[in-house]
């Protein structure tokens, strides 16, 4: 495919969608609580493709991001007049809009027989700080249409909702249990239900008008493509405990809700107050758009803030929350990005931070480059805010200023975790699978030794140390030796673009490490992270790196032969060409086919603005204009997909499916960020 390059400045995020977008793109509704909660429905309405569809998953934990439960899947509805059935679904569908304050309003043109039909809106929305759904249905006036049926004629709408109660990353199956104990858990009311499969996980389900009716069924082997594609189980079962009818004249509403507690008496006393029906949304300008989306992943952990580093299946990871905060420091929402960092300082040990977050387990600190993130972020901070106050907080018993501190001399020394600075260069080794490029059992990239963008970050937080510590710690020194040892030995002066990693195995000095000739992006953080300034160099980079981009994304490795062979193999069989490891696809199961194309030409969006960021930063105000343009790319796969944000990847190889988490944090946040500065730039 061929893309023209856009006019950044004509471009809007997409608010409505009509029937034509449908039909061309698969396109999904994400709600969140603020408390790692979700709501994620097919724009399809009742349509389901992934078993992390739900109207409710839930997070029962209160203090910090755990687990999601999924109790409510879907709801399927009917519009029935005078023994006419119809199928609320998408031959009705006319328009969908969204609010980033999770609000999804669904607009359709139902028939009732005879020629005529009826317009309905369906509204739902996820509670903030809740773990509650309440989905509104409203019959709109006739105003006169001829061919509407009148308003004083009322239709009657079945509801009927489908539940399940597992861990999001399950399925349900009814031969295993939930047919027998499903159906034990259910205890009627006249205006709903309530379902308490065990002490923990309990839903409660109530309309406002018209009723519920006891009438249980199972609905087996529910088919969902997208872990077809995935190679994993792609069949479930749901269970419907029975269904809710309401008769509406034209003008009238009805509120259902779902509760993971018994909801009040008088919840219902407000209807009128609480629904809105926007007759108009306008579309967003990305910066607007993106500052609002930035919100969803913000998560309570205590008393700071983490961030969600995905949708629908991460929860809250160190190098991601890092990394976020950035684009919330750029958009000048710097209490919430204070709150991420107050937090990942209080984690800090030794000079390292977690990188996976279980629950109130923080042991997991297999990362690299997340304490050296912290340092660019808050860099970022004292610099937006012209002010070095936040280094003076307190957090465990230490300022901010004596965390980076003691970070930056326990990363020299050599940390718990296998970090350490090679003394006879300045630079920073990593352990196997500590970077970004993660992915192991297979082992996918490796990448043990010396990273690229590990050094540009270690060059940066060198050079901070040293404006923030006058200590007379040769911070400085360090740093230009880093500089110069990177120059020295990274730079592939035939291929004009640097190694992507020196290879190495405990800490041996960089000097004799094995060169990876691997095209990858990571050397972008080299100049926005100013480690390399030689313009020669930086041109090569950015004229090798032009190969790797897609539209919003850029690929994680490029379709060209390689010296340096990279061997993945699982239980010693290979699963790739070692000197050819380029894979386009990510799809199939996750050993043999996803986790060796993850990082091996899987197109990534959250290192996309970074190549932006850098061909400005070496071709000045001319070139910004060109970076925008290719940034504004990005906007395509925020009107597809999970509308309003940008997915975690997508495949190398044209057409670019999109892949992985739906909404990814640091996609938005990254986004966001270089938009902005990029503007900024250019004002």
């Amino acid at each position: 495919r061929l893309l023209f390059l856009p006019d950044h400045e004509s471009l809007k995020v997409k608010k409505i969608f009509n029937k034509k977008d449908f039909i061309d793109n698969h396109l999904l509704f994400l709600g969140t609580n603020n408390r790692g909660g979700m709501l994620r429905a097919s724009l399809r309405q009742g349509c389901l493709y992934s078993k992390y569809d739900a109207l409710l998953a839930a997070n029962f934990n209160r203090d910090f991001p755990e687990d999601r439960w999924i109790l409510l899947t879907r709801c399927r509805a009917w519009v029935v007049f005078q023994g006419y059935s119809h199928e609320i679904g998408q031959d009705s569908l006319l328009s969908f809009n969204f609010e980033y304050n999770s609000r999804g309003l669904w607009r359709y043109k139902v028939p009732t027989g005879r020629g005529e039909y009826i317009y309905l809106r369906i509204l739902i929305k996820m509670l903030p700080n809740e773990n509650a759904v309440d989905i509104f249905y409203y019959r709109e006036k006739s105003e006169k249409d001829k061919n509407m049926l009148s308003d004083h004629l009322p239709v009657r709408i079945i509801i009927r909702p489908d539940i399940e109660s597992r861990n999001f990353h399950e399925t349900t199956k009814a031969y295993s249990g939930p047919e027998h104990t499903f159906l034990s858990s259910i205890s009627t009311k006249a205006k709903g239900f309530n379902f308490e499969p065990d002490s923990v996980h309990k839903l409660y389900m109530k309309i406002s008008e018209g009723g519920f009716i006891n009438e249980p069924e199972w609905h087996y082997m529910v088919h969902r493509s997208d872990e077809a594609s995935r190679g994993l189980d792609p069949d479930s079962d749901l269970f419907s405990p029975g269904y809710f009818s309401i008769d509406l004249e034209g003008g009238k509403k009805a509120l259902l809700i779902a509760r993971v507690r018994p909801p009040k008496k008088n919840i219902f006393s407000d209807i009128e107050g609480d629904f809105l029906f926007q007759e108009e949304l306008e579309d967003d300008d990305p910066a607007t758009a993106m500052q609002q989306a930035v919100e969803q992943y913000l998560v309570k952990r205590g008393d700071f803030t983490t961030v969600i580093a995905g949708y629908p299946w991460f929860l809250d990871w160190g190098r991601d929350s890092i990394i976020f905060s950035r684009g919330l420091i750029e958009a000048g929402k710097l209490i919430e990005a204070g709150a991420i960092l107050k937090q990942f300082a209080a984690f800090e040990e030794g000079g390292t931070l977690p990188n996976m977050i279980r629950g109130a387990d923080a042991k997991n600190r297999d990362t690299s480059d997340a304490p050296l993130w912290f340092f660019a972020a808050c860099a970022d901070l004292i610099k937006k805010d012209d002010s070095a106050l936040f280094l003076e907080t307190i957090c465990n018993h230490r300022t901010i200023k004596e965390t980076l501190n003691s970070m930056g001399k326990s990363l020299m020394e050599g940390t718990f975790n296998g970090i350490g600075m090679d003394e006879a260069s300045g630079l920073l080794f990593s352990p196997s699978h500590f970077t970004w490029m993660d992915t192991n059992y297979p082992a996918g990239t490796p990448r043990q030794g010396y990273p690229i963008e590990i050094q540009a970050l270690w060059f940066f937080a060198l050079s901070f140390l040293a404006e923030i510590d006058p200590s007379g710690f040769e911070w400085r020194k360090i740093a230009e030796k880093t500089r110069s040892s990177t120059q020295q030995l990274f730079y592939i002066e035939e291929k004009k673009y640097l190694a992507d990693c020196l290879h190495t195995n405990l800490q041996k000095p960089a000097a004799g490490a094995a060169i990876d000739d691997a095209l990858r992006p990571n050397q972008l953080f080299a100049i926005t992270m100013g480690l390399i300034k030689d313009m020669k160099i930086c041109t090569g980079i950015l004229g090798a790196c032009q190969e790797l981009l897609v539209p919003g994304a850029i690929r994680s490795l490029g379709d060209r032969p390689v010296h340096y062979p990279l061997i993945i193999e699982k239980d010693g069989l290979p699963l790739n060409n070692p000197f050819n490891p380029y894979q386009g696809r990510y799809a199939g199961n996750e050993d043999t086919k996803r986790k060796p194309a993850y990082h091996n030409g899987t197109a990534w969006t959250w290192v996309f603005p970074s190549f932006c960021e850098a061909w400005a930063k070496i071709y000045g105000n001319i070139g910004c204009k060109t970076a925008l343009a290719w940034l504004a790319s990005s906007i395509g796969l925020i009107n597809e997909g999970c509308v309003g944000h940008i997915p975690e990847i997508l495949d190398g190889d044209s057409p670019h499916i999109h892949r992985g988490c739906d909404a990814q944090a640091w996609g938005d946040s990254e986004f966001l960020r270089v938009w902005l500065k990029l503007k900024a730039k250019l004002n």
